[in-house]
């Protein structure tokens, strides 16, 4: 009986804060970086973004994702594939914005008209430029 009235105080406390064990996260910027062509990476990449969002919340994380070089070629693709538009249309649900490299559309002559879900304001000159612009912003960097 002693041993639990001298834990007593100890217990009181803990049990007084209760986000003492829910570890707390800052509102976040993110921009993540994809050029690369491969669907596993990509999809997984997507999976990063949504538990990203699932964690924070969508009202506390803003998600930018720089698209380039043969990454495109998820975009050209999803014009005619369902699974690869809902993967797109989920995370832009959740307000992820894709910004695509004019650069790579010139590169692989194909207009953003081609792209699924594409608008003119979608595109930049130049993605890599991009990049360090939002990270000039507060926009931490992310690659899968």
């Amino acid at each position: 009986m002693k041993t639990i009235l001298k834990a007593l105080p100890f217990l009181l406390l803990i049990f007084s804060f209760p986000a003492l064990s829910t570890e707390q996260y800052s509102d976040q910027k993110v921009v993540y970086h994809i050029n690369y062509d491969d669907p596993k990476r990509i999809a997984a990449t997507f999976s990063n973004m949504a538990n990203h969002i699932n964690q924070l919340g969508e009202d506390h994380v803003t998600i930018k994702a720089v698209v380039h070089g043969p990454a495109i070629k998820y975009f050209l693709e999803a014009s005619n594939d369902e699974a690869k538009q809902t993967a797109l249309d989920s995370l832009r649900l959740n307000d992820v914005h894709f910004i695509i490299c004019g650069n790579s559309l010139d590169g692989f002559k194909v207009s953003y008209d081609d792209l699924y879900d594409v608008e003119e304001t979608d595109v930049v000159q130049a993605g890599l430029p991009e990049i360090i612009h939002l990270q000039q912003q507060g926009y931490f960097y992310v690659r899968p």
